[in-house]
């Protein structure tokens, strides 16, 4: 274990919550907020005793109260650009200014650190500039100005008008609607941050500000992103009171000193979320109650709608608690909204049983009232929206409700009579529940579209879509806005019939033939590329385009072919954003990015329009799997195989399935079909040839890898070959042929990670070391792209272990159990390395916890010599009986 006691920043946050509570407390707050750590104990009472004895000296700011004079004035040109109005606002450490920006001529907000703190922003605001939503307040740049004090970091943002939802909440509860549109809104935004790596710290309904949206709604911003951080911290731990995180929104474990996290935002979420529901904070106690006397008792209930989702975001236990603030929105959803997510076990299962009917899976019928808004423009396309809004309110017409929802089209002509052009008119005077709202801007030689699926009851925006067109590709919106309004309220879709040459149908028919095989999937990019010039109105081949690129990134991880994916499927949305194929590929691009709960419900969505096509089953039973959720995986799996038994790829997914639970046999049966359902398929020779390996029959895996490699020598194959060779003892082969993967490329962490392994065992130190440090920064860029995989976090803490940072090692070992606590290939992972730490127990206590099948494996491969021949491994081998 990591010597917390030289943790600099979880000793001061230590001090600083000691120091918090009255003398006669502080000795058992730290008794117990270190666990009974003696040598952390130690060395947190030394600074307490120190800091009580200099009365105050480590956390004062550097200058004393009285010298906080305003860093600007009134009148004062900032940067020569920034005039400064007033100051607004003024809080633990910063000050905020009104300002106008003479140079875009707008009103913004100018926020910078007060005097006597650091005059430099920390590095967490840079990445605050990345989110861009709604409802959290848009940091537009960061500045640097001269003044007599020396250089001062500031950050431009939107100039929000309005009064926190503290102050709002000060003068009594909210209505239940207005509660729910907030509360749905602070958890988009939310999300939205934590999808852009910003966590935020001090979350707090001091740090929302409630303003007016231009329909009038209520419009909910988060502030502060980035900027809860104690003077000069280094760290992310959250110090308490006015510099830091607030202690009636701090989760358990920071106030035991543990850092800020997706997990404690969620705990300072639910806090928000309960004083909506109730007016007041779960717990009022002062600031001298330790964290151990929070956990219990429960804060009572409030209400029933409320109470459930409350309880599991307040959990002590950081693992118990929601996973991300999508999914508390979610839980917080009317029925109307959830009912996929609610249906979903049931759709998938009844499916495969034929036992429960989808109508009987899904929400009872409901009715939606629809009402466009007439578009709105910039001077410089005011021209084109009455065509267009005219246009799309036709398509709209066309659009019909299905056995779960009703659906009302309010006639254009109505909208305009009765001159109902918002939200707020639109609900009174017509009865809407749901308004589109759509704005038509010219942004360079481009139109940009942006329309806005509104609930109309609660103001909440159930669906922002945006896209860019040519001039000449406008025809494309009308349909794309219906598809907008399919897609959310789940109604079925227009059905567009494009005007397609012969040649360009049979070249995306030929395409789609291809894109069934790995090996083929070049000529499908050739010849769906074709498909697109001899028709470039036509959506499905952009979706199809996108697919084969997608697999061109799965089969050799460049990202480039990522990013073309996405773009694929951004030019098929445009001109119907609610097509079956679109949607499974979208769902891919989530998944890969860690964004499951988006994937999960790509796939739904797919699966609905189109039931009988096997791809959005084989996705989906991932998805699931990765949740844990392995009925629904098998169901799913099984499905996909059920619905297109000639694709091996669904025989393929199934035998991985089998394999990550360490079922070897039952992968090798699957694996065996998928090579019978594609004999030519290299990868299905490759996969019969991992369960070979895993399951300790190294000439048949060597055999099958080799017949897979004579077919197409792919970097997947050579690189597997070379693992085959390494638990054969053969080192000096696998390097070769580990090297020609690489040579090929592109170059994988995995790679390097076993050329790693195979120098080391062979003695050449210094190439291990090379490679393995190679393989760690191929590790850590790809960890950036999806942070939530287990599999890829407990390679990386491998690397770390190799790499000799063990702190770090520890850290995401830890991670990546909690993931993915069933994955025999994390837990073969953990197991290797405890051992590169020298931990043992560790080992073991893995192992223990681990399938017979990985505790076999582990056993044959050669690298852990070491634990073979530990008396205790010895014992667990023979006590599971294994071979």
């Amino acid at each position: 274990m990591p010597n917390k006691a030289q943790d600099d920043d979880l000793v001061m946050s230590l001090v600083e919550l000691a120091l918090a509570r009255a003398p006669e407390e502080r000795e058992r707050y730290l008794h117990s907020a270190c666990a009974h750590n003696s040598q952390l104990f130690e060395e947190v009472r030394k600074y307490v005793e120190w800091e009580e004895r200099m009365n105050g000296f480590l956390l004062e700011p550097l200058y004393p109260a009285a010298s906080f004079e305003p860093t600007f004035e009134p009148e004062e040109l900032i940067d020569a650009r920034f005039r400064i109005v007033q100051e607004v606002a003024r809080g633990g450490m910063g000050i905020v200014y009104e300002a106008v920006d003479e140079r875009l001529e707008r009103r913004i907000a100018i926020k910078c650190a007060k005097p006597g703190f650091r005059k430099r922003l920390p590095p967490e605001v840079r990445h605050a500039t990345e989110v861009s939503h709604p409802n959290v307040c848009k940091i537009y740049e960061i500045h640097t100005a001269s003044t007599d004090r020396g250089e001062i970091d500031f950050i431009t943002m939107e100039f929000l008008e309005g009064e926190t939802l503290a102050e709002r909440l000060r003068r009594g509860r909210l209505p239940e609607a207005h509660a729910r549109a907030i509360a749905q809104q602070l958890c988009a935004g939310l999300a939205a941050a934590h999808r852009n790596q910003v966590i935020h710290g001090d979350l707090k309904s001091n740090n929302v500000i409630l303003t007016t949206a231009a329909d009038g709604a209520i419009r909910a911003v988060i502030t502060d992103f980035g900027l809860a951080r104690r003077p000069e911290a280094t760290g992310q731990t959250v110090r308490s009171g006015a510099e830091g995180g607030t202690p009636d929104y701090m989760a358990p474990e920071l106030w035991k000193g543990e850092k800020v996290t997706v997990a404690s935002d969620i705990y300072a979420l639910g806090v928000i979320l309960y004083e909506l529901a109730s007016g007041q904070t779960p717990f009022r106690s002062k600031v001298t109650v330790s964290w151990d006397e929070r956990l219990s008792p429960r804060p009572p209930a409030v209400n029933p709608k409320w109470d459930r989702v409350l309880a599991r975001c307040l959990a002590a236990d950081p693992a118990r608690r929601f996973q991300s603030a999508q999914e508390v929105g979610q839980a917080l959803a009317p029925h109307s909204r959830r009912w996929l997510l609610a249906a979903a076990a049931a759709i998938v299962l009844a499916a495969v049983s034929g036992v429960v009917t989808y109508q009987r899976a899904t929400a009872p019928k409901e009715s939606a009232r629809l009402a466009m808004l007439p578009f709105e423009s910039d001077p410089n396309t005011a021209t084109l929206t009455d065509g267009l809004s005219r246009d799309t309110a036709n398509q709209l017409d066309r659009l019909r409700g299905n056995a779960r929802t009703s659906l009302t089209v309010i006639p254009l002509a109505d909208i305009l009579r009765k001159h109902a052009d918002t939200t707020g008119t639109a609900r009174a005077l017509l009865d809407a529940t749901h308004i589109l709202r759509t704005t038509v801007n010219r942004q360079g030689g481009k139109i940009a579209v942006h329309a806005y699926l509104i609930d109309a009851h609660s103001g909440v925006n159930t669906k922002d879509w945006s896209a860019e067109y040519a001039l000449g590709q406008l025809h494309y919106v009308p349909v794309a806005l219906a598809g907008v309004v399919t897609e959310t309220l789940r109604l079925p879709p227009l059905a567009v019939t494009a005007t397609v040459n012969a040649a360009a149908q049979q070249d995306y028919w030929n395409g789609l033939y291809y894109l069934r095989r790995n090996s083929t999937v070049d000529k499908a990019l050739v010849l769906i590329q074709r498909a697109i010039t001899g028709a470039p109105d036509w959506a499905l081949p952009y979706t199809a385009l996108g697919e084969a690129q997608w697999y061109k990134y799965d089969l050799t991880k460049d990202r480039s072919w990522l990013q073309r994916a996405a773009d694929s499927v951004r030019e098929a949305e445009n001109r119907n954003p609610d097509l079956p194929q679109a949607h499974r590929v979208a769902g891919l691009l989530q998944y890969e990015t860690g964004r499951y709960e988006q994937a999960a419900g790509e796939f739904f969505r797919a699966i609905e329009l189109d039931p009988g096509n096997s791809d959005a089953y084989r996705w989906l039973g991932l998805e699931y799997q990765r949740n844990n959720q392995f009925p629904e995986a098998l169901a799913a799996y099984q499905r996909a195989i059920e619905l297109d038994p000639q694709d091996f790829r669904n025989y393929q997914f199934l035998a991985a399935f089998y394999n990550k639970r360490s079922n070897y046999s039952e992968a090798a049966t699957y694996y065996r079909k998928a090579v019978l359902a594609a004999l030519n398929e290299p990868d299905a020779h490759f996969g019969l040839a991992s369960a070979y390996m895993n399951s300790g029959d190294f000439p048949k895996a060597e055999s099958e890898m080799r017949l897979a490699i004579g077919l197409q020598p792919t970097i997947t194959a050579l690189h597997t070959l070379g693992v085959v060779l390494m638990y054969q003892g053969r080192d000096p082969e696998a390097v070769q042929y580990i090297l020609q993967a690489l040579m090929i490329g592109p170059e994988r962490y995995l790679w390097w990670m076993n050329l790693g392994t195979a120098y080391r065992r062979m003695n050449l130190i210094s190439e291990s070391d090379r490679a393995y440090r190679r393989g760690l920064e191929l590790a850590k860029a790809e960890l950036i792209n999806n942070p939530r995989s287990g599999y890829l976090k407990s390679h990386l803490a491998f690397l770390y272990a190799r790499t000799a940072d063990k702190p770090s090692a520890d850290s995401e070992i830890g991670q990546a159990l909690h993931l993915s606590p069933n994955d025999a290939d994390v837990l073969w992972m953990a197991a290797a390395t405890y051992e590169a730490l020298g931990r043992r127990d560790d080992t073991l206590n893995v192992l223990r916890a681990s399938p017979n099948g990985v505790v076999a494996d582990v056993s044959r491969w050669p690298d852990m010599a070491g634990l073979h021949n530990d008396s205790r491994f010895l014992q667990l081998l023979a006590s599971g009986q294994i071979k």
